[in-house]
């Protein structure tokens, strides 16, 4: 960062977003084509811009911010950021229940951030093992998947669960198909669609399984103990089971994509764990599984000297503000030696999200990066894999056709 000029000091006047010009139709037009590409040109028009109707989208910091510590007073969000479009607000009874589950959950899911156990090094060896035999490029995204899976059902119910492994795989496609629609049919009609229904079915199914694993064990065991009402226990459970799979799986494949595409590094992050930690802080920078985030204005207001509207909802995308030259030298290019000394803002760099609705499970997902990195760079023959050509950005952003060959 030396060397660089200042950001320019925010203008102290009020603020109107910018206006896109977009109707609806064309912005979801644009939006649907290339979403990366379409977010990352509307900075050029501004630092808050009005896609379309009540979206806009946020890529000033002070805003950003303020978005952040002001979650669940200003700026809401559903609770489970699944199939109830309702949001809650602070003093309201689900959302005191949905924090209290949060925070009770916290120090389990802080200790799990240590040194794996047993059964997840065993795991973890295995399947890498299992790679290392199978001749030609692996498709990894999947194994990475139940992989995360099956330690965040332990977490869970404190034991492994085969049926909650297949019950909550079988509801993570059908549920990403619902959610990824919702960016293109908003509101009530997307309730009234045979996809949703049959989806919210297999949610209550899973939910209903939840309810009945004897509450004695592991995050289930705890929230009982506190006594939550078993129905929060069980929407918390199926939210952390499914958040548990595909984000840490997605972010697992970024990083042995950077891996094989930067051999060099390959041998530092063998030998050098705070390397490694810098290689995956610099994986979670340029591609943030959870690469978008959202919050619904609660009333009119002034915020950060912009002035939104009640319902606007306001957008970030942890991709565009990871990629702000204010901030990262070189933005676009893979560089973990970045790392030492840098220290961006929470509005800088979120790739967890920050604030009340922080992920709880940050802590875990990092560490069990690094445990990756340390698990597949045993000395040998290096990580290989072309660079995945397609994006997914349908709930989380993942390589969509990633090939490793681990040798």
């Amino acid at each position: 960062m030396g060397g660089r000029a200042a950001r320019p000091v925010p203008r102290a006047d009020v603020r109107d977003p910018v206006e896109s010009g977009l109707s609806w139709r064309a912005f979801t037009r644009a939006y649907n084509t290339d979403r990366l590409a379409f977010l990352s040109s509307l900075p050029r028009r501004g630092p808050v811009v009005r896609m379309a109707a009540n979206l806009v989208f946020v890529t000033d910091p002070g805003l950003i911010e303020t978005m952040f510590r002001r979650t669940n007073t200003d700026f809401l969000m559903p609770l489970n950021r699944r199939l109830e479009p309702v949001d809650s607000a602070r003093g309201e009874a689900a959302l005191e229940a949905w924090m209290r589950a949060r925070r009770n959950s916290a120090a389990l899911l802080h200790a799990a951030a240590g040194p794996a156990d047993d059964t997840t090094r065993a795991e973890m060896a295995q399947q890498v093992e299992t790679w290392r035999a199978t001749a030609g490029p692996v498709p990894v995204l999947h194994d990475l998947n139940r992989l995360s899976l099956r330690e965040t059902i332990r977490l869970v119910t404190g034991v492994p669960r085969s049926d909650l492994e297949s019950r909550t795989l079988e509801l993570i496609a059908p549920l990403t198909e619902v959610i990824d629609r919702g960016t293109r049919l908003r509101g009530a009609l997307a309730l009234l669609t045979r996809r949703h229904r049959r989806t919210a079915r297999q949610d209550a199914d899973l939910r209903r399984l939840v309810l009945a694993v004897p509450a004695s064990g592991g995050l289930i065991g705890e929230l009982a103990r506190e006594g939550t009402d078993p129905e929060v226990v069980a929407n918390f459970a199926v939210a952390v089971l499914l958040a548990g799979s595909v984000v840490p799986a997605s972010a697992g494949a970024w990083t042995l994509a950077l891996l094989a595409a930067h051999p060099a590094w390959q041998e530092r992050a063998r030998h050098d764990p705070v390397a490694r930690g810098w290689f995956v802080s610099e994986s979670l920078r340029l591609y943030p599984p959870t690469w978008l985030l959202s919050r619904n204005v609660a009333r009119d207001g002034i915020f950060a000297g912009w002035r939104l509207r009640t319902g606007d909802e306001v957008v970030a995308s942890a991709y565009v503000s990871h990629r702000d030259a204010w901030v990262f030298d070189d933005p676009h290019t893979f560089r973990p030696e970045r790392w030492p000394g840098l220290r961006p803002g929470l509005s800088e760099y979120f790739p967890f999200g920050a604030g009340a609705r922080r992920c709880i499970g940050a802590g875990l997902s990092r560490a069990r990066l690094e445990d990756l990195v340390a698990g597949v760079l045993r000395p040998g023959r290096p990580l290989e894999g072309r660079w995945p050509e397609r994006i997914s950005t349908r709930v989380t952003l993942a390589p969509d056709d990633l090939r490793i060959s681990f040798g």
